[in-house]
């Protein structure tokens, strides 16, 4: 009985650990019960060893804005750009992300620790879902890198060129 319970409170853990967005795992689903109060999954706590992007994008009503803190300063805030009717769900992440009538943003995480708190005004009803993403973000090869690769090019051209 008492291993039971157990494993009933890891697997409880889990599926609530799981609820966050997971680095580069897709699109993870969330909302908010209220206005202005933390999401249902809130915080996310991440500790990121390289830079990453966190994506948030309205999905079911369009019109709602959300509000995203790291450790309480606020980072981001979603903005439509989109006046026309409510449209209601368009079925996931990707299509929300890419469509003008669903307000989102996207803001780069540095490396390091981050607990995030998403909160939104509830304007097209409670309760809003919404969609959130983290992905890595490319790090760029250093320009050093590759003007010492054309340096090294052209030194071995001239001493071929030389021994001909």
């Amino acid at each position: 009985m008492k291993r039971l319970m157990v494993i009933g409170l890891v697997a409880a853990m889990v599926s609530a650990a799981s609820a966050a967005p997971v680095l580069d795992g897709g699109w993870a689903s969330d909302q908010i019960n209220g206005a202005f109060i933390d999401s249902q999954d809130s915080p996310y706590v991440y500790s990121l060893t390289g830079p990453a992007y966190f994506r948030v994008t309205d999905d079911y009503v369009d019109g709602d804005t959300y509000y995203v803190r790291d450790f309480g300063t606020l980072i981001l805030t979603t903005t439509l750009s989109y006046a026309g009717a409510p449209t209601g769900f368009v079925g996931g992440g990707e299509p929300a992300w890419v469509s003008p009538m669903y307000s989102g943003g996207e803001v780069l995480l540095a490396p390091g620790a981050h607990s995030l708190t998403l909160q939104g005004d509830g304007v097209a009803g409670i309760p809003a879902g919404f969609w959130t993403q983290l992905t890595s973000a490319p790090i760029p090869a250093p320009g050093a890198l590759l003007l010492g690769g054309l340096g090294v090019s052209l030194v071995s051209w001239l001493r071929r060129r030389r021994s001909l």
